[in-house]
């Protein structure tokens, strides 16, 4: 499946202060830590639908998540059509479903 990929504006900014706070937290974390994320971008796109919906949303478009390899986060999209969009790079344990008004029904 050949998908497109964009970024919500408020995932893309939370992306990159996630990257300068581990940056600062220790010099070449925060280069590890962008590109864990973007594997995890890859591998959504390669199967979109590898990974389960989001527990509890019932409406569409499908709202599914990807584990972010050695890192407590997750990136959170959906796909219509052939665009993947990412709507939030959410950290596992904090504030759950607090993206969920980025996703248009």
């Amino acid at each position: 499946m050949n998908l497109d990929v964009s970024w919500h504006p408020e995932a893309e900014a939370e992306f990159d202060a996630e990257v300068s706070w581990y940056e600062h937290r220790n010099t070449g974390l925060g280069d590890r830590f962008e590109a864990d994320v973007f594997t995890a971008v890859d591998e959504s796109v390669d199967t979109p639908e590898a990974w389960p919906p989001w527990p509890g949303w019932e409406r569409d478009p499908v709202v599914r998540s990807k584990g972010v390899t050695g890192f407590p986060y997750r990136v959170v999209y959906v796909v219509e059509g052939d665009l993947l969009t990412v709507v939030a790079v959410a950290h596992a344990k904090r504030r759950p479903g607090y993206w969920r008004d980025r996703v248009r029904s």
